[in-house]
């Protein structure tokens, strides 16, 4: 029991059907054998999967000074829950006693702090609701944060953060990466004025598709280039930019587009078709348009596809002809047609492949005939991922291999 005295971090997962309280208390309980004060302990996790609505303000306080007391070095506080209802009220009032000392608080669950005045944060996840009130008091140090995860309402956020200073401006002189995850349908009763709101270092900005992104990315400063600007949506997937530039009059048209999520298939053929704002452009797809075909798409500028729903092979190869500068392809189910044909060109630079399937004999046939087709117009390939290795491949590679030195290489060593 001895080593426990000198435990750096704790991991709480609160998953059972016992009341909150209880369970709470029954933790400190059981931990108070091994040590009455856990004082080594400076990171704290907490997944709050429990039930029971602590809605009494001051048996809240009391349980979350009962673990203030028992851990009372805490530096880093991450929470998950997936009742909000139930636990928002204890974290919020935990967030209260450590802030002064954390330096890292990610805290997944809605909160209304109080009294937070956090004096030396340089992370934070801040997830507040739509409703939060006018009493709700935190202070940030802006000037220390360097990351920022605002999973929540980014007006009321951004509202309470200004409140706290008397000049109205916000600067976020340090930070470099900022997320910001709004509700699918956010409220915008108001125009927000995000003008007086700057991000100088900014490098890695992650975003969905909503209203107040929109404005946020039009009226507040930050530099005219990117190391990555990551774009998620519930379903129909993510795109990811590198090196990107913001400059005018591309900012305003992804702004613009990024107003909706129903604009996503638009902003995919602007970002990798019409301009070129980046250096390296990645694509999840998490569905298939389904007003259009793959074929019209304008994705010239994609550097990487990875495609999770089921895909059948012929409209994979009618779009592989629009990616001239597609390295990667990823592929988690494609399903084979009857009849498909392998479209001349739009191969050269992919250096990537990786093709998921349904293993059967038929298949593996199919698979074979495609590489057949396939891997002499592969000039700079690399990797080729199957799940299975169809039983004639490598008697392929050996005939032909003398004539197609770029697939040599997949030749067994024996």
């Amino acid at each position: 029991m001895g080593q426990h005295g000198n435990a750096h971090k704790l991991v709480l997962f609160m998953g059972c059907s016992m009341d909150l309280g209880k369970f709470v208390a029954k933790v400190i309980e059981v931990l108070s054998i091994v040590m009455p004060v856990w004082k080594s302990v400076d990171e704290l996790h907490m997944e709050l999967n429990t039930e029971g609505n602590l809605e009494n303000p001051g048996h809240v306080r009391k349980l979350a000074g009962k673990l203030f007391r028992f851990m009372p070095a805490v530096t880093q506080l991450y929470v998950n829950s997936e009742q909000d209802e139930d636990e928002g009220g204890l974290v919020g009032a935990l967030i209260d006693l450590y802030a002064g000392q954390l330096v890292k608080c990610e805290s997944y669950v809605v909160v209304e702090p109080k009294s937070a005045v956090f004096e030396n944060l340089t992370r934070a996840v801040i997830r507040l609701g739509f409703d939060s009130n006018e009493q709700m008091c935190y202070q940030v140090p802006l000037q220390k944060l360097t990351h920022m995860y605002i999973a929540g309402d980014l007006q009321q956020t951004m509202h309470q953060l200004q409140k706290a200073h008397s000049t109205g401006s916000v600067e976020f002189a340090q930070l470099e990466q900022l997320c910001i995850l709004s509700p699918v349908g956010d409220r915008l009763e108001e125009p927000y004025d995000f003008a007086n709101i700057s991000f100088p270092r900014l490098s890695v900005l992650r975003v969905n598709p909503s209203r107040k992104i929109s404005q946020l990315l039009l009226q507040a400063r930050m530099p005219c280039r990117l190391d990555k600007l990551e774009i998620l949506t519930l379903y129909m997937g993510t795109i990811v930019l590198y090196n990107v530039s913001l400059d005018e009059p591309g900012k305003g048209k992804l702004a613009e587009l990024l107003g909706n999520e129903s604009n996503f298939w638009a902003m995919t053929d602007f970002l990798f078709g019409t301009a070129q704002l980046s250096s390296h452009a990645v694509l999840t797809l998490g569905t298939l348009p389904q007003n259009s075909s793959l074929a019209e798409t304008k994705w010239q500028h994609l550097t990487k596809l990875e495609v999770i729903p089921t895909i059948k092979l012929q409209a994979l190869l009618q779009l592989i002809p629009q990616l001239s500068q597609m390295t990667e392809l990823v592929v988690h189910d494609l399903e084979f047609d009857e009849e498909w044909e392998v479209v001349e060109n739009g191969y050269e630079r992919l250096e990537i492949l990786r093709l998921n399937y349904d293993v059967t004999e038929t298949n593996q046939r199919m698979v074979m005939k495609l590489l057949a087709r396939l891997l002499p117009k592969l000039l700079h390939i690399e990797e080729l991922f199957l799940p299975m290795v169809p039983h004639d491949f490598y008697t392929f590679v050996q005939e032909y291999g003398a004539k197609y030195p770029h697939i040599a290489g997949f030749a067994p060593d024996f």
